[in-house]
């Protein structure tokens, strides 16, 4: 359902007005009573005519409907906290849901109850219409899907990839190794071999041909020390992945990517205390980073390429759909299109890498993260087909199962985003699973319902997953 930004703001109003209110008066003074059923009518302005409306944290941002509310975080700063202190990941509302319900949660969260304790108390009184998420491992979870086929087994019509994840491990590691060459020749002054990186490029883009998501899943590898390295390889792949996607042939691609590839070429003339500067740049600093795109054209055409597409990409890849960003684009110049290509590449990678200046979001925190700003970073069209392409869960996100299992998205289902291929890391009782890669299409005949499903995107770190050594099949933590 589409939340309308106005309605998200008046309910946080009206809520932060019932806890202000419950703080000066008792729960049945006029005032509080008056103030919960502003709430209440303010939570059915929001539905509208939803069934249910979902509110999380993620990150101490406030998610409304899978959506950062990032307009005023200071309006949710409030319930951020307090769902935060009683350790619940996120509440859904249902159709239905009364001043009664409404006023016994409020009045909970304001008393800092924790969550357990508040969904036993809404339980015990009748509620039906408030569930809480992520409250207790001994609670079930509720489905993310509600979808009811027929009868009959449903059969998974996804085949094996061509192409094994070993051999898109060869793969990536000699381009990240052609990667490490060229940056290398960089600093000690030498011209890099453009043959070299003509090669790797070829042998992605023949992986991606045969068979690209187990390529992409292993874009998740990051790697601190070599970021640069890792960032090069990693935004070449998608981009190039997303090229296949919406239909770039052979040739198309291996110029794409061999941009990609070089894309942050020029950063090596940028000092690294400047590069890894973990606090805000100076001015002289941000104009020395500004310049790497045009650097890195330069160095390009040192090596003797040509291609106008990676000439083109490797200095817009900064630039925003809206035409600003840097370098600064002038009225009459045009934007390469497949730039945006390198410039979802390289935002997605830099989201979901940890770095000095800028915390990590995992891979279903980015896409949402990047659909806000759809129209104005990103060409929506092109999202869009970068969100299709690695699914609303893409490779790396770790996820609990309505099984009470934790596991590792492996690879998406274009057909059935809700539903990819995942690997089992941890069984119902929490213990490490170095499982087997399962199709969350598989049907349990006996229940008449999918055998697993996902109930909700959870943190690796807290769970004790290293989703790089998961996906390379290294064990699990």
């Amino acid at each position: 359902m589409t939340v309308q930004p106005f309605d998200a703001e008046q309910f946080l109003l009206s809520l932060n007005a019932a806890w202000k209110n419950l703080g000066l008066y008792s729960p049945t003074h006029p005032a509080t009573t008056t103030a919960l059923q502003k709430v209440h009518e303010a939570l059915e302005r929001l539905l509208g005519g939803g069934a249910r409306i979902t509110l999380g944290v993620l990150h101490d941002t406030l998610v409304v409907e899978g959506t950062p509310f990032t307009a005023k975080a200071d309006l949710a700063e409030k319930l951020v906290v307090r769902l935060q202190q009683a350790e619940i990941q996120g509440v859904s509302f249902l159709k239905g849901c009364t001043v009664e319900e409404l006023r016994r949660l409020v009045e909970a969260l304001a008393r800092d109850i924790k969550g357990l304790e508040i969904e036993q108390d809404l339980k015990k009184q009748g509620g039906t219409h408030i569930l809480l998420v992520g409250v207790a491992e001994e609670q079930p979870e509720v489905r993310a899907e509600e979808v009811v086929p027929q009868q009959e087994q449903v059969v998974d019509m996804q085949q094996e990839e061509a192409m094994s994840l070993e051999q898109a491990g060869v793969i990536y590691s000699r381009a990240l190794q052609t990667i490490r060459n060229v940056f290398q020749d960089v600093r000690l002054g030498k011209v890099p071999s453009l043959s070299e990186v003509q090669q790797a490029v070829e042998e992605v883009v023949g992986g991606i041909l045969k068979g690209k998501h187990s390529l992409l899943a292993l874009t998740m590898i990051k790697s601190y020390d070599e970021y640069l390295f890792n960032h090069s390889v990693n935004v070449g792949t998608l981009a190039m992945a997303l090229g296949e996607s919406i239909g770039l042939d052979a040739p198309a691609l291996k110029e794409l990517g061999l941009g990609g590839l070089l894309h942050d070429l020029g950063k090596i003339r940028i000092p690294e205390e400047v590069t890894r500067k973990p606090g805000k740049l100076t001015d002289e600093e941000w104009a020395l980073m500004k310049s790497h795109p045009d650097e890195g054209v330069h160095l390009l055409k040192e090596m003797g390429v040509t291609s106008e597409i990676a000439l083109h990409v490797v200095r817009e890849h900064h630039t925003r759909h809206d035409r600003t960003g840097y370098p600064t684009v002038t009225p009459d110049e045009k934007i390469h299109p497949y730039s945006m290509l390198i410039t979802l590449a390289d935002s997605y990678d830099a989201l979901t890498t940890v770095r000095p200046y800028q915390r990590t979001f995992e891979p279903n925190e980015a896409i949402t993260l990047m659909k806000t700003l759809s129209g104005s970073t990103f060409d929506p069209e092109v999202l869009e087909r970068f969100v299709e392409m690695l699914g609303i869960y893409p490779p790396g996100t770790a996820v609990r199962l309505t099984t009470r299992e934790i596991a590792v998205v492996t690879r998406p289902r274009p057909e059935e985003i809700a539903r990819p291929w995942v690997r089992i890391v941890r069984d119902p009782e929490g213990n490490i699973a170095d499982g087997p890669e399962v199709s969350l299409m598989e049907w349990d005949t006996e229940a008449e319902d999918f055998t697993r499903s996902i109930a909700v995107a959870v943190d690796p770190v807290i769970h004790g997953i290293d989703v790089a050594k998961v996906l390379q099949g290294k064990g699990v933590t």
